[in-house]
């Protein structure tokens, strides 16, 4: 049963509101009422700028990647194998809800790139690296964060796939529990995009090194 305390330890730890704490601190206002409006890292940088954003990152990327790494602990059977193959995985997907839905701030919290990054570190190293190297390359040629979040992330699921059916690449190679993972999480930031994606369809989209539009 100890295994279990992984779910609700997972979704405890991608609650942690690190970018309205860290507005809250620095300058003592609710970063979810300024700029985009949405308690993420962007949304710290440009508000803030880059000082209040690196201890987001870190937070960020560290509850992603500790929920995966405390889940497979507590879940170590005798012989060093996991008890239950899917239970890492699950308390992926609880770090992504909590950062979305978090308890401790009005269930109001960001879109999960970050911390989607830290539990792919976890899990699938190589994979996450590749598609944060895709969305780096996404963002130098577009200055779009959004574009290249929802580009890395729809390459997270491509590769996840492709990684599953095929041998060729050994380094991707996939089970089922984290394909299914790659999807869900692909799909839900994806979904948590759609405001972004009628500005870009409207080209009222905020770019980085871009003139403000309104």
């Amino acid at each position: 049963m100890d295994s279990f305390f992984a779910l609700p330890i997972a979704y405890l730890l991608g609650s942690i509101p690190s970018a309205v704490w860290v507005a809250r601190i620095y300058k003592s206002i609710d970063i979810r009422e300024h700029g985009s409006k949405n308690a993420g890292l962007t949304n710290v940088f440009r508000v803030l700028g880059w000082k209040p954003a690196l201890p987001v990152i870190a937070v960020d990327l560290s509850k992603g990647f500790f929920a995966v790494f405390i889940a497979k602990q507590l879940n170590l059977a005798e012989d060093g194998s996991q008890i239950y193959e899917w239970l890492p995985i699950t308390a992926g997907l609880f770090a992504i809800f909590g950062h979305s839905f978090t308890c401790m701030a009005g269930f109001r919290g960001g879109k999960g790139v970050l911390t989607a990054l830290g539990i792919f570190l976890a899990l699938q190293p190589v994979l996450a690296l590749t598609c944060f190297a895709f969305w780096g390359l996404l963002f130098a040629a577009t200055k779009y964060v959004s574009v290249a979040s929802i580009g890395a992330c729809a390459l997270l699921a491509a590769l996840a796939t492709f990684g599953y059916v095929s041998d060729i690449l050994p380094v991707y190679k996939v089970d089922i529990y984290v394909l299914a993972l790659s999807w869900l999480v692909a799909i839900f930031v994806i979904v948590k995009h759609k405001a972004n994606m009628v500005r870009l369809w409207n080209g009222t989209e905020n770019g980085f090194g871009k003139k403000r539009k309104t």
